[in-house]
């Protein structure tokens, strides 16, 4: 009786404890109140990254939080002033470049070369018959032909 009590309990609580934490966000405006901030204010901003192609910016502040900011994109030269006149050198999120997969594409075409190089070898002995030993040639004749 205890053991489906447990197991119904275990089922309502784990989509609650499996869930993310939410990511903190601010506002544009408050990002703007942080980097005026004076240097020894814990709300100051330490070191910013911005994220150029979602308009995005994610800071460190002085007490250590890490909020992310959208920011309007008319805004993003004045943002990165700002930054630079504050002593903030911004980091940029890099965008991975599309992979090309040339060595899959050699391995695939030399596995396809080696498989029909295998099937005409296959092909090749498949049709040939096996040589007559020498017990098939010298069968005696049948004495009800003659």
């Amino acid at each position: 009786m205890l053991l489906p009590l447990a197991l119904s309990a275990l089922v309502a609580l784990t989509p609650q404890a499996l869930a993310a934490a939410p990511v903190p966000t601010e506002k544009y405006a408050t990002l703007l109140r942080q980097l005026a901030a004076k240097k020894g204010d814990p709300q100051s901003v330490i070191a910013a990254t911005v994220d150029v192609r979602r308009h995005h910016i994610r800071v460190t502040l002085a007490d250590g939080g890490r909020p992310l900011v959208s920011y309007p994109p008319a805004q993003d030269k004045f943002l990165i002033d700002t930054l630079l006149r504050h002593h903030i050198k911004p980091k940029y999120t890099v965008t991975k470049k599309a992979v090309h997969h040339v060595l899959r594409y050699i391995a695939a075409g030399v596995v396809a070369v080696l498989l029909l190089i295998g099937a005409g070898v296959w092909v090749y002995t498949r049709g040939r018959q096996p040589d007559p030993g020498p017990s098939d040639a010298q069968t005696p004749p049948d004495p009800q032909t003659q």
